[in-house]
């Protein structure tokens, strides 16, 4: 059913329009789409969505059934000859449409994808008589009489409109007046092979590690990104959450024996497309498809974002087998026996092609997290070190296995070696939050809590969604500043992690009614606290405290990171086991966790302060930290001397210049003088 309106163009370019005559409304499952109020309505309720979508969700429901075409839903929407990217503008409009609906592309109830043709409304749609009278007779001629009366103003605005869009095209350059932070979203699985469903993850992974290698990017890490893996969600607010400036989304259709990708890319601030691209590839071609998608991400999407494409792009994959290995195991859980399959499956795609640097990265990933939360341990921390080394070897600007390799190092104590690489991390790329991260997690280590604390300001700062820099939360607590230790912990809000890290803090401010109920979210693992906390805090299970606590210990100590050593030894304090907390707390700073600083003031030691046995556990400390600044400084020293010997080199090879030049000048004066 067709319908009409009469539409004046306001002084603030918003178009006023109302129906000419009364006009049904149109229901399909809970939704009802008013043409009267040009509204849309859930349960009753209005669902917000923006008058082009709006008008596009019109025409579809008004063919149900039928197949629009895509050349026929952008001329009834923007019309003839309107200056727009229309499929960028169109494929938006559809986007929007799915938010509003809670429709998915997979599986579709409303809007069907048809490949390469259009759209379909596949939902029963049924006409009411809207109960609302339509505008009067006298209210029509009001509003053309103020159409007439504003005629040559709507005209010269037209005008004006007309040859704005002319010269800025929807397809435009963003600005590059800062550092760009962009997230690649999961992307939309349009077809209805599950089997496929892995390059939801390993599509947008590809696309996030081609971007990482411009260093006026700040690409926002995996975890941070893979909640927003549904296709009814607001990509604005989704942008304001990550505090990113642009969002690369898209969906990918396999038909047959092809597999066709489309990307774009929105500029969060105006909520508007700003890149748009397809490729069509062989769907057993994995390696084909990575190629064209990182090929229009450097050479398209790279400037349209105002960065440079210019500089080393990494390895290639070489082995379809291998490479199709490496995509699955992208979006493997981390947790323990499917992070093992991981391994598995990586371990075979670096065994058949050894050249590929994300494989190995990815392997050295897999390795820690069996180290850290699995029975892996030193051994297995071994093992991620050796990966990731080969992993920078084949390329050494992945900046993911740069700050690993640092953070396994640190973590075993190694200060100085990880000290001299987050250094040098920083002057390579100044404007990377995980590198900042690096550092600050090495002076963590090393006792210097206030440097460490401004280095996470710089992170978090330059990235201010990383769920990676929660642990610079124990920095700030143990200088007493609960509430900036509260805001590194929300980044990693829900986890364990942050569960005992909550508890921790609130017992520092003797909260400990809220402590107990925080930390039952945790674990059941040892090492968590989570049964210590419970039994410390409840006096009926006082006589189970001396075995938790000798279980807690036992745990801690099988851990391969220092600092849980550290951590556990302050529950132990809390809980009144002095001597389990100070052999905890002594392992720890014997292998380089230089807690001098917080040993004076983490708010959990108060009572084991008191204990004639504790000043000798600071002059340990003391001793350690000695150490690293002894180490530190020789580190600048040698630095110095590097650089003095680059400005005396510069300055021979100069000056030899300099004389050639004078001499051969010379002899070009004689050489004239004789002609």
């Amino acid at each position: 059913m067709s319908y009409t309106r009469f539409c004046l163009i306001s002084f603030s370019f918003q178009t006023l329009c109302v129906n000419r005559q009364m006009s049904p409304i149109l229901k399909f499952g809970r939704f009802h789409l008013d043409r009267q109020n040009f509204e849309l309505r859930r349960d009753g309720q209005p669902v917000k969505l923006d008058r082009t979508p709006l008008e596009l969700l019109l025409f579809l429901a008004e063919h149900s059934g039928k197949l629009v075409t895509r050349d026929e839903a952008v001329e009834h929407v923007w019309g003839k000859g309107v200056f727009i990217e229309a499929e960028s503008s169109l494929y938006t409009a559809i986007r929007k449409i799915r938010q509003a609906l809670g429709d998915d592309a997979g599986e579709s109830q409303f809007i069907q994808t048809v490949s390469r043709k259009g759209y379909r409304f596949i939902a029963t749609v049924e006409e009411m008589r809207s109960a609302s009278p339509g505008p009067t007779v006298a209210r029509k001629r009001r509003l053309q009489s103020i159409a007439a009366g504003a005629g040559g103003a709507i005209a010269a605005i037209v005008i004006a409109l007309f040859l704005w869009q002319f010269r800025h095209p929807a397809v435009s350059r963003v600005g590059s007046t800062s550092a760009k932070a962009i997230a690649v979203l999961p992307f939309q699985n349009a077809g209805s092979d599950k089997e496929t469903d892995f390059l939801r993850l390993a599509l947008p992974d590809e696309i996030a590690t081609t971007l990482s290698y411009v260093p006026s990017f700040s690409i926002r890490p995996f975890a941070t990104t893979s909640k927003y893996n549904l296709p009814n969600f607001d990509l604005q607010q989704a942008g304001r959450e990550m505090g990113v400036t642009t969002i690369v989304t898209g969906h990918y259709l396999t038909e047959g024996n092809q597999l066709e990708v489309t990307l774009e890319a929105v500029d969060v601030a105006n909520n508007r497309s700003v890149w748009r691209d397809t490729v069509s590839v062989a769907a057993s071609d994995k390696i084909a498809m990575r190629e064209q998608i990182t090929s229009r991400v450097r050479q398209r999407l790279v400037p349209v974002l105002g960065g440079s494409s210019a500089g080393q792009q990494g390895t290639r994959p070489k082995s379809e087998e291998a490479y199709d290995l490496y995509l699955r195991s992208v979006g493997v859980p981390h947790d323990v026996s499917p992070n093992r399959a991981s391994i598995a499956m990586l371990e075979r795609a670096v065994g058949i092609d050894t050249s590929y640097a994300p494989a190995w990265e990815a392997l050295g990933m897999r390795y820690y997290f069996e180290a850290d939360y699995g029975e892996g341990g030193q051994p297995m921390l071994k093992r991620s070190d050796s990966a990731m080394e080969r992993a920078l070897a084949l390329d050494a600007n992945l900046i993911g296995a740069s700050v690993q390799l640092i953070n396994n190092r640190t973590e075993r104590g190694e200060l100085r070696n990880a000290y001299a690489e987050a250094s040098a991390l920083i002057k390579r790329r100044p404007d990377s939050a995980y590198a900042h991260f690096a550092l600050a997690y090495v002076l963590r280590y090393a006792g210097l809590l206030a440097e460490s604390a401004h280095e996470c300001d710089t992170a978090l700062t330059l990235d201010r969604s990383d769920y990676r820099f929660r642990s610079c939360s124990l920095a700030f607590m143990q200088l007493g500043q609960p509430q900036r230790a509260m805001e590194f912990v929300r980044l990693d809000a829900g986890s364990e992690f942050a569960a005992r890290q909550t508890a921790l803090i609130l017992l520092g401010q003797g909260k400990v009614d809220k402590a107990r109920q925080t930390i039952q979210r945790a674990s059941d693992r040892p090492q968590m606290g989570r049964d210590l906390l419970q039994v410390c805090l409840d006096p009926k299970q006082a006589s189970q405290l001396d075995g938790v606590a000798r279980q807690t210990e036992a745990a801690s100590v099988a851990e391969g990171d220092v600092e849980g050593w550290y951590i556990a030894g302050t529950m132990l304090s809390y809980c009144g086991r002095k001597d389990a907390a100070l052999r905890l707390l002594r392992r720890a700073v014997g292998q380089n966790y230089c807690a001098y600083d917080a040993l004076h003031t983490d708010p959990l030691l108060v009572e084991l302060r008191r204990s004639p046995e504790f000043s000798g556990l600071v002059s340990a400390a003391k001793e350690c930290q000695n150490r690293f600044f002894a180490a530190r400084s020789a580190l600048k020293d040698a630095s110095a001397i590097r650089a003095n010997a680059d400005s005396l080199d510069y300055c021979r090879k100069t000056d030899q210049r300099n004389r050639t030049l004078f001499i051969n000048a010379g002899r070009g004066k004689q050489f004239a003088e004789v002609k």
